[in-house]
């Protein structure tokens, strides 16, 4: 999933560079920059989310352990910080 991913980026990047007309391309990319945020903020409640239901009869340490941080980070994580 990851490579079809970072090859859709470079390739509409590659689009966007190609854009002869300056406005055009600012657009183009300001158009491609917000559907890249709005995937990112559904991305991290979807994390948000899952660290939540993660901490079920589990403690925030054990929960950091399970996904790779510390069980303060986690604990973050689970509040959106």
């Amino acid at each position: 999933m990851t490579d079809a991913l970072t090859t859709t980026i470079e390739t509409a990047t590659e689009q966007v560079a190609a854009i002869a007309d300056p406005v055009e391309r600012y657009n183009a990319a300001r158009e491609i920059r917000g559907q890249l945020a709005d995937g990112d903020r559904e991305l991290r409640l979807i994390q948000q989310r899952t660290v939540k239901s993660l901490k079920t009869d589990r403690t925030w340490a054990e929960v950091g352990r399970m996904i790779g941080v510390t069980g303060s980070r986690a604990e973050q994580l689970a509040t959106g910080r």
